[in-house]
């Protein structure tokens, strides 16, 4: 199943289970699009086309979603919960290189947290990829926010680690590698409920990484465009 594919199923799902879940009186509070995702990998790759995808940014009760982050909340713990989730990744790939193989995208499922402070939100998920690379990964978030009259703007900076098991099924390296990131997620108001959202990252490759000869970059820019209808 592609990542794409993935992302509307978990979609679906988490939707279906936070209405059997909820009292009546729970209703969706965010956004619900769709889009156009860019992911390149840092390996020479296939043509890696922009790919449709849903964008879901909400709450529903303890389900949410987070753009390519599904889950739910287990239980509260400081200015936001410890949770139980799942990243839809676009990691895999078929090279371009003889023998030309294919690389599964990963499934991570571990526990996280998000915590909505009064000077930024904070994030940290920790998974394990059900995938075939069996590695490990950490991702660490701070995000601000700065409104603007119908634009919001949202830095973020952040850590991307990935064990020595993941980087050497996506990369061809026998180390653990830890990417450094900086992105930009911009809502701009069309009209009513109506907003156009642009999500872009530049994620600065690891040394161990780069050490792979075939691996030609120094960073990778990825990126999100959708139109999405907000629920109050």
């Amino acid at each position: 199943m592609s990542a794409a594919s993935r992302r509307w199923a978990l979609l679906a799902l988490l939707c279906a289970a936070g209405a059997q879940a909820q009292e009546a009186g729970t209703h969706l509070v965010g956004d619900i699009g769709v889009g156009v995702s860019v992911a390149p990998v840092a390996v020479p790759a296939q043509s890696r086309n922009g790919s449709a995808v849903p964008y879901a940014n909400f709450d529903y009760g303890p389900v949410f979603a987070r753009i390519d982050t599904f889950g739910v909340k287990l239980a509260p713990v400081g200015y936001g919960s410890v949770e139980l989730l799942t990243r839809v990744l676009e990691d895999g790939y078929r090279s371009s290189a003889p023998p030309q193989t294919q690389q599964r995208s990963s499934i991570p499922l571990g526990l996280g947290t998000l915590q909505v402070t009064p000077v930024g939100a904070f994030m940290a998920n920790l998974y394990r990829d059900l995938g075939k690379s069996h590695g490990a990964m950490l991702d660490l978030m701070y995000a601000a926010e700065i409104e603007h009259g119908r634009f919001a703007f949202y830095p973020q900076l952040g850590l991307e680690y990935r064990s020595a098991n993941y980087v050497r099924y996506y990369d061809g390296v026998a180390r653990s590698a830890s990417n450094s990131f900086a992105g930009l997620l911009v809502e701009a108001q069309l009209s009513g409920h109506w907003y156009l959202v642009a999500n872009l990252r530049r994620t600065w490759l690891d040394d161990s990484i780069r050490s792979n000869p075939a691996v030609r970059r120094r960073s990778l820019d990825s990126g999100l465009v959708a139109v999405s209808y907000r629920f109050d």
